[in-house]
Order: structure tokens, then sequence, then C-alpha cells
């Protein structure tokens, strides 16, 4: 019964190919979307099994190959909004920075205040001063009672201190103030 309606479904479409893809054409204003459609078509009904039993076969395979190319259209929409979706969340993907670089970042700011904690107290003063504060220069000379100078010494010395106490030797810098 099967092999005698997929003959049917296949000389039907054989012979009546070029009359229904103009109408699907027509329909669909699209010759390759059509032509795609009534194969899409011709591969659903070969699986049924009463294709010689339909009485109008003409508008029961152009309905099929109309909702074959219905599920093509929005089956494509459906991909477009998709790849418009992902597009979106790309552009506001949350670029915060992920656990590893928030443990990194923490592990950074302790190194700095054990290092800071070993300054003495006038380096340490007119260095969160100058750089936590952002204190002028002249205000800190002022506050510590120093020439301009002597406050950017003291500074040079605070950030040597502490860029070699991160790099593991305390003791780093030219003239280290400890």
């Amino acid at each position: 019964m099967a092999d005698r309606s997929r003959a049917a479904l296949s000389a039907f479409v054989t012979s009546h190919y070029v009359q229904l893809v103009r109408r699907l054409t027509r329909h669909l204003g699209c010759p390759d979307l059509a032509s795609d459609a009534l194969h899409d078509a011709w591969l659903r009904l070969a699986d049924i099994d009463s294709f010689h039993l339909v009485g109008n076969p003409d508008a029961y395979v152009y309905r099929a190959a109309c909702n074959a190319a219905l599920d093509r259209l929005r089956s494509a929409r459906l991909r477009q909004h998709a790849h418009e979706a992902d597009a979106e969340l790309a552009r506001v993907a949350d670029h915060a920075p992920g656990p590893h670089h928030i443990a990194e970042a923490r592990s950074d700011v302790m190194a700095v205040d054990r290092a800071m904690r070993h300054l003495p107290h006038r380096h340490r003063s007119i260095l969160v001063g100058l750089r936590v504060h952002e204190m002028s220069r002249q205000e800190v000379a002022i506050r510590q009672g120093l020439s301009l100078r002597r406050v950017d010494t003291v500074l040079d010395q605070a950030l040597a201190y502490c860029a070699g106490h991160l790099r593991g030797r305390p003791h780093a810098g030219p003239s280290a103030p400890i």
C-alpha cells in the first residue's frame, strides 16, 4: 500500500512539477523557495500511506508545499532572531571581573597594605596624602612641615619600598626608609 502511495505521489509531482513551481513562485515570490518547498513537501508526503486516495492531489501537494515554505521561513526568522539576541547579549555582556580576578586584586591590595604597615609614619602619611587623598605636594609639605624637595624624596622612598616589598625584596630601592 505504501509503495502504491509513493508511486502515485512521485508520478503526480513529476508530471505537474513545472505548474506547481510556477504557482508556488507566484504565491511565495521566490522561485528558489518555491522549488525547495515543493521538494520538502515531496519528502513529507512520501511517508503518507494513502496519497493515492487523495481527492485533489494538486491542492493537497500545493498546500503541503506552502506549509513547508512557512516552516522554512519561520525557522530562518527564529535563527535570525537568535543571532540578533546573541549579538545583543554580547553587547551588554557583563565585563565585571570574575572570581579569579577579584581574588587576585584582593591579594594585591593585602600585599600593598602589608607593605604600607612597615613604612614609618611620615612616609605612610605622605604616600596616603598624595596618592589616596590626592592632596597637592604643597599641602602635604605644609601639613608635614617639610620642603617640597623632602616631600618628593620621602615619596620616592615610600614607593620604592612598597614596590620592593611587592616583588619580595622588602629593602629594595636606592634608599629604603627602613
